[in-house]
């Protein structure tokens, strides 16, 4: 699991494709900030990555709050941001991990 790597151009035609009025300077103007913004390491309120793609459309925020759904599935991020998220050592989602592998005390949405 995890996000399907697309290019900004590549992105920009599929999305055109299903929504053909939205002007294509605007959507490429939108998706570069945010990159710039992650390129920044700007982050979301809540203090994750931003994902790219969704910020260019709601505002620089993760997959997370933009979704409400904790991992991307079938969703595209721009290919940059995903080498620059592989190459974070140490740098992993808590629910990709081997709980082995987890140490010190964390809260689960059922524990509060």
């Amino acid at each position: 699991m995890g996000f399907i790597p697309i290019s900004i151009n590549e992105y920009i035609k599929t999305h055109l494709k299903n929504n053909p009025s939205e002007s294509e300077k605007e959507l490429r103007k939108r998706l570069n900030s945010a990159l710039s913004d992650y390129n920044k390491e700007i982050k979301c309120s809540c203090g994750n990555d931003i994902w790219v793609i969704g910020s260019a459309a709601a505002g620089n925020s993760c997959f997370t709050c933009i979704t409400g759904e904790r991992i991307p599935t079938d969703d595209y991020e721009i290919e940059s941001a995903i080498k620059k998220r592989e190459n974070r050592k140490g740098h992993r989602h808590i629910d990709e991990m081997d709980p082995s592998e987890i140490h010190g005390f964390f809260m689960t949405m059922d524990m509060k």
